[in-house]
């Protein structure tokens, strides 16, 4: 009889174990789902500053990788040493002018995690800069992007662009104005050895719907006040 009882306290032991360890119990109210963005901790994709760069000779560009862990391996090549040469940080050096192309390889112990690579070219510096530009003028709000003419013709330099007051014109570094304000500055385009054109900019306020309207209208009244002249 009483290994009868111990038998079955046994087996409501093992069952309740099993229930409780193995079959999760749903808590009224409180049911959460789960999902894989929830299981799973999202990872960055590892990659590179640039996927391409211009190079003036004998300069240096530093490649950078992102989204690397700790325990991994980064190692740097290059397809032509003669052209772009890099060494272990990623710096590269623009040896001669030509293409090439760097390979950048990302391992965890002896696996590849990654690669990827760098189209380099290295060419000649800027000798002369001239924008096609050298007086505009805009209203507030509006915008253009001035032109830029470098020498020789194969050069990967590429201008700088500033603006002499940025409260009244701004620039990027592709040349875009942005009117901001009424008066007048200047923009400069400057090469690295020195050289450089300017473009004057004159900013004046933008004028209103309803301003617009008023001349409009003040137009409209001058004509028909010299026809009814006329007629008389």
């Amino acid at each position: 009889m009483r290994n009868n009882l111990l038998k079955k306290c046994f087996i409501v032991l093992g069952l309740f174990l099993f229930f409780t360890i193995f079959v999760p119990i749903p808590v009224a109210g409180n049911i959460i789902v789960a999902r894989a963005s929830d299981t799973q901790a999202e990872q960055s994709d590892i990659k590179l500053n640039v996927k391409k760069v211009s190079i003036i000779k004998e300069r240096t560009y530093a490649l950078k990788v992102y989204n690397i862990a700790d325990n991994h391996k980064v190692t740097f090549k290059s397809s032509s040493d003669s052209i772009a040469k890099v060494d272990g940080d990623g710096v590269i050096t623009g040896v001669d002018f030509g293409d090439a192309t760097i390979t950048v390889t990302v391992k965890d112990g002896f696996k590849t995690v990654t690669t990827l690579e760098c189209e380099v070219t290295v060419g000649p510096p800027a000798l002369s800069v001239k924008l096609t530009k050298s007086e505009i003028t805009l209203s507030v709000g509006r915008n253009t992007t001035l032109t830029v003419i470098l020498k020789p013709n194969n050069t990967v330099e590429e201008a700088k662009f500033s603006s002499n007051d940025t409260s009244i014109a701004t620039v990027s570094v592709g040349g875009r104005i942005t009117a901001k304000s009424a008066g007048v500055t200047y923009i400069f385009a400057s090469i690295d050895n020195g050289k450089y054109d300017m473009c004057k900019v004159t900013v004046t306020e933008e004028e209103t719907s309803e301003q617009t309207s008023q001349d409009s209208k003040s137009q409209n009244e001058t004509k028909e006040s010299k026809k009814a002249d006329k007629k008389e």
